[in-house]
């Protein structure tokens, strides 16, 4: 019985080791998780910070043109340090709470030049084609970029 002794020391010291090592390997596999979980985290924050614009139109005074359809003008200046994508598959525009379909969106410089890309301190224009007339009063625009950034201007027609 002697030899009994140490034999079982041995087997619970070695349950201890594989024990001790799989607790340590599936906190080095959390760990790991949760860096990667981080640095994804803060890759997409970098590039929210580096993605800004603004509405620049003067609120009382919205450009329109046309008698039906009509075009409403608004002009959007990126004033991040990342390229926008100008696209209508990449911005979505609201009017009043209501999504303005794709193909009612133009997207072009200050000069009318088709664009699809917005550089850092650029100006480009949005207009967006309506069947009817906006009522008189106080209306609502939101832009959405891809990233989720958004904007909106109160204007009044």
């Amino acid at each position: 019985m002697a030899a009994g002794g140490p034999a079982s020391e041995l087997i619970m010291f070695i349950v201890a080791v594989l024990v001790a090592g799989s607790v340590a390997g599936a906190l080095a596999y959390v760990t790991t998780d949760i860096a990667h979980g981080m640095n994804d985290r803060g890759a997409m924050l970098a590039d929210q910070l580096r993605t800004d614009f603004a509405i620049i139109n003067d609120p009382t005074n919205i450009p329109v043109a046309g008698t039906g359809p009509y075009n409403y003008t608004f002009y959007v200046k990126n004033i991040g340090k990342t390229s926008i994508p100008f696209t209508s598959s990449a911005i979505q525009v609201f009017i009043d709470g209501g999504i303005i379909p794709p193909a009612n969106l133009t997207f072009t410089d200050v000069n009318g030049n088709s664009i699809t890309t917005l550089n850092p301190y650029e100006v480009g224009v949005i207009t967006v084609t309506l069947g009817n007339q906006l009522t008189t009063g106080t209306h609502k625009i939101l832009i959405v970029l891809e990233n989720g950034k958004k904007r909106s201007l109160v204007f009044e027609t």
